[in-house]
């Protein structure tokens, strides 16, 4: 159950980071507020980090791993991760494409983070 469990939650995370990239490509080439597809791109991406997260969290606990840092600092990612994501869609209705392209930035660059802590399993 395990290894099955571990193999969804590696394939929901490079799902949300593939669909978090899509997004700040949207981001970047977007040249007035989100479109449909864009917004798809968005929730996408928040929907499969909040299910990373979750899987990540039954996975620290199934396999003892709670009491370690690097759970909580992928629980932490996906938390902020979602956050971004979200002003990064406010902000880019609101036609503030440097703030947007800051926050999806952000969110790349948090799941970059993530990725490497989750292989490299420091602490």
């Amino acid at each position: 159950m395990y290894a099955f469990l571990l193999g969804i939650h590696v394939g929901l995370a490079v799902l949300a980071l593939l669909l978090t990239l899509v997004w700040a490509a949207f981001v970047v080439t977007a040249k007035v507020g989100p479109g449909r597809s864009s917004r798809l791109a968005s929730v996408g991406a928040i929907a499969s980090t909040g299910l990373v997260g979750l899987t990540g969290v039954v996975l620290a606990f199934a396999g003892g791993f709670a009491t370690k840092a690097f759970p909580w600092i992928g629980l932490v990612a996906v938390a902020v991760h979602g956050v971004a994501g979200a002003r990064s869609r406010w902000f880019l209705a609101a036609d503030r494409k440097g703030a947007a392209i800051a926050a999806a930035a952000l969110q790349v660059v948090l799941l970059l983070v993530a990725y490497g802590v989750m292989t490299s399993k420091p602490f």
